[in-house]
């Protein structure tokens, strides 16, 4: 198919065991198909009984692999697939990815974090990385970095020729996530009996999360002169944060509500008071944006990739030091003007993120590695452009 740019899409990770990956892979595909040009074909690779409804167009051809993503048998169909779609550009929106195939690679550094923080990860993964990881960073034609802090982190791992070919493109937020009416919060208050007012965190317990810092800032609190924390995101019920909530004599200050579903979260968001994300390490930080972009001021930790993509619209607290984040909490509760200003900085700093921006800025990338065009005989010969026959 003469003039044809053919272009496959890893989406292997586009599953719960990658919630980041996910959302990035899902909410890219749907920003991006629309602006496909006539001339463009998508080929998408999925990881076994996924359905992506946005993947139903003209333009754009699935193929379904039958074994989990680490393995090396949904390597190898990948390679396979790879071999013959014939794509001129593969790109791999994660690490986990067949390293060499055919075209040219395109490659999405989230971040580094098995190497730079190596307590929170298997040594497994650890040696995956420093080497399957090298050579998939080297073997790309271009690298693209969901922050500067991404490619930072690359370079010091990796060297700084290994991101000679690095851009730069922010993740964006889903519509979804806006200020909500009253009534949908009132709603919301109802469904999960919320208290009027009260502080927010929205992740897993995991130990990088650092959760544990902020019910020790709570502590450290006078309950009178405190609001309650409403924790989300995981199934409490044998959490160790659970326990420790209770040593500390937090069982009436701390409300658990466990995972909730997607479509409930910007109401939730907007109910809060104030949303805090005490964690120790990031990649970018989906729920800092999604709260500012639903008018809800944010804490958060003083972590460069939050920095970055807050640019001054949160209040940034060192992510251990415990009276520092009660001196914040504090300050949120009693300002009477704090809610009101970090309101409007949130809203306006979330509203330079769009994964629309995104999609068109990564559809640069790959247009910028096709195939250059050869000239025709007739332009490489003045003569036969005048209609004069060469003699």
């Amino acid at each position: 198919m003469d003039g044809i740019h053919t272009i496959l899409f890893d989406a292997r990770t586009a599953t719960r065991a990658y919630p980041g990956i996910n959302r990035y892979i899902r909410s890219l595909l749907a920003s991006m198909i629309p602006e496909l040009r006539p001339d463009e074909r998508l080929h998408v690779i999925l990881p076994p009984d996924t359905v992506i409804p946005c993947l139903e167009h003209p333009s754009v051809t699935t193929y379904a692999t039958d074994k989990p993503v680490s393995t090396f048998k949904s390597h190898w169909q990948t390679f396979k697939l790879a071999l013959s779609i014939k794509a001129q550009i593969h790109h791999a929106p994660y690490i986990l990815t067949p390293v060499q195939v055919p075209g040219k690679m395109v490659l999405t550094v989230h971040d580094v974090i098995p190497l730079s923080h190596p307590q929170y990860s298997t040594v497994y993964t650890r040696l995956f990385w420093k080497f399957t990881g090298r050579r998939a960073i080297w073997h790309s034609r271009k690298l693209i970095g969901v922050s500067e802090d991404a490619l930072k982190a690359c370079a010091r791992f990796f060297g700084p020729h290994a991101i000679r070919r690095s851009v730069v493109i922010h993740h964006g937020i889903d519509p979804a996530f806006h200020p909500q009416p009253p009534e949908v919060i009132a709603e919301i208050r109802r469904t999960y009996k919320l208290p009027e007012k009260f502080l927010l965190y929205v992740g897993s317990d995991r130990p990088h999360k650092n959760v544990t810092t902020l019910l020790n800032a709570l502590a450290l609190m006078d309950p009178t002169a405190s609001l309650p924390l409403v924790i989300a995101g995981f199934n409490s019920e044998n959490s160790p944060l659970r326990r420790e909530a209770e040593q500390l004599g937090l069982e009436k200050r701390v409300q658990w509500i466990d995972e909730i579903p997607e479509e409930d979260l910007p109401a939730l968001y907007c109910a809060a008071h104030a949303f805090l994300f005490p964690s120790l390490v990031e990649g970018f930080g989906f729920p800092v944006l999604e709260a500012m972009a639903c008018g809800t001021p944010v804490i958060c930790s003083a972590l460069s990739v939050l920095r970055e993509i807050t640019g001054g619209a949160a209040k940034i607290v060192h992510p251990t030091d415990r009276q520092e984040w009660r001196r914040a909490i504090h300050a949120a509760i009693v300002s009477l003007d704090w809610h009101d200003v970090y309101r409007e900085k949130g809203l306006a700093r979330a509203a330079h993120f769009s994964w629309h921006a995104a999609a068109c800025a990564t559809l640069e990338v790959y247009r910028h590695l096709y195939p250059k065009p050869h000239p025709r005989s007739t332009e490489q010969n003045p003569l036969c452009q005048s209609g004069t026959p060469p003699v």
